[in-house]
C-alpha cells in the first residue's frame, strides 16, 4: 500500500519543530530550532528553513509531501484565515496559511496547537481510538483541545478550549483578567507561587536548596524534583494545585462527557503528584456518572504530539 507524507510544523513561543509524518503515523524526521520571536518576517523565515530541513532529513523531496499541517500557539480564525498568537511579537491577524502556500507550493492547514495535540493523542497516543477526548495542556498556561464524536471542536473564531478561563472561584481578583481563573490557580506559575509561600513556613524544604542552584528561582520543575525526592512541602504544593486544577477538569467532564482526558504540557511531568489529587477532585465535584467512567492519563507522545497532530490535521483535510 502506497504511503502518503505530510509535514507537521509545531510553532511555539520558544521553539519551532517540524517533521515528516507518514500516513501510517511513522515520524520520519524531527527537527527543532529556536523561535526568533523578533517579528513575523523572521519567524516565517525560520518556519520556511526548518520545513526544508525536515524534508531533507527524511530523505524525501518536496514532490513527496502532499500537504503541511501547522499548529500555532494561539487561535486560527477560519473566517479570515489568520493567526493570533499573543506570545509572539507582531502576530496579530497573520495570514500564515496564504504565506506558507505561496512560499512552499503545497496546501497548508492551520489549527491551534492544543487542538492538533488532541488529534495526535486520539490517533497514536494515550487516547488512541477515542471519539470523545480532551487534551489538556498545562504549563505556563492552560488550554484544551476538544474532540467530540470524532470531530475537532474549534469554535466560531478558533478560541474554543480556552480552559484557563474557567471560573472556579467566587471572589474576583485582578489577576483573573490577565490569565483567567483556572490558569491562575492551576498552571505552572501557581506551583511556583505556592512553593514560595510554603517556604516561609518550612525554610528547610529541599525546594529552597534546589532553587539555590538556579540563582534562587523557584519553578514548577524544581518543586516536582523535590517532590520526587520525598519533600513533604513540595508534595503539599502539588497536591493543592492538582486539587484546584481538578475542579476545572470536573466542569469540562460535566459539559463534554469525554472518554478520556489526556494531560500534557510541562506540569504533566509531575505525574501522579498532580494526577492523584486531580482525579480525587473530579470525583468529588464532577457529575457522578461522567466522573466515574472517564480516564485521566498523561500524554504518551510528549513533545512529538505537536508535529504528529499537525500532520494528522493535514491528512484529515486531504
Amino acid at each position: 500500500m502506497r504511503e502518503d507524507f505530510a509535514l507537521g510544523i509545531d510553532l511555539g513561543g520558544t521553539k519551532i519543530a517540524a517533521g515528516v509524518v507518514a500516513s501510517s503515523g511513522e515520524l520520519r524526521s524531527n527537527v527543532r530550532v529556536a523561535t526568533p520571536a523578533s517579528g513575523v518576517k523572521n519567524d516565517l523565515r525560520a518556519i520556511f528553513d526548518v520545513a526544508h530541513t525536515a524534508v531533507a532529513a527524511a530523505g524525501l523531496d518536496w514532490q513527496s509531501i502532499r500537504a503541511l499541517g501547522v499548529g500555532v500557539p494561539g487561535a486560527y480564525d477560519p473566517k479570515t484565515e489568520t493567526v493570533w498568537a499573543p506570545n509572539l511579537p507582531g502576530w496579530k491577524k497573520v495570514p500564515l496559511k496564504r504565506r506558507l502556500e505561496q512560499a512552499l507550493g503545497r496546501p497548508v492547514f492551520v489549527e491551534g496547537d492544543r487542538n492538533v495535540q488532541a488529534l495526535a493523542e486520539a490517533w497514536l497516543g494515550a487516547g488512541k481510538g477515542a471519539r470523545n477526548l480532551v487534551f489538556l495542556t498545562v504549563g505556563t498556561g492552560i488550554g484544551a483541545g476538544i474532540i467530540a464524536d470524532g470531530r475537532l471542536i474549534s469554535g466560531a473564531r478558533g478560541v474554543a478550549g480556552a480552559a484557563g478561563w474557567l471560573v472556579t472561584e467566587s471572589k474576583w481578583r485582578a489577576d483573573f483578567a490577565r490569565v483567567g481563573c483556572l490558569e491562575f490557580h492551576g498552571a505552572g506559575p501557581a506551583v511556583a507561587r505556592g512553593a514560595v509561600k510554603a517556604l516561609r513556613a518550612d525554610p528547610r524544604s529541599l525546594v529552597k536548596k534546589l532553587a539555590a542552584q538556579q540563582q534562587g528561582k523557584v519553578t514548577a520543575e524544581i518543586v516536582t524534583a523535590a517532590a520526587r525526592r520525598g519533600d513533604a512541602t513540595a508534595r503539599g504544593v502539588l497536591e493543592e494545585v492538582g486539587t484546584k486544577l481538578g475542579r476545572g477538569v470536573a466542569s469540562i467532564i460535566c459539559l463534554l462527557n469525554p472518554e478520556v482526558i489526556v494531560l500534557g504540557g510541562g506540569l504533566a511531568g509531575a505525574g501522579e503528584f498532580i494526577l492523584r489529587p486531580l482525579r480525587r477532585a473530579v470525583r468529588h465535584w464532577g457529575q457522578p456518572l461522567a466522573a466515574r467512567q472517564v480516564r485521566i492519563v498523561r500524554s504518551q507522545l510528549g513533545e512529538d504530539a505537536g508535529i504528529l497532530g499537525a500532520a494528522r490535521y493535514a491528512f484529515i483535510h486531504l
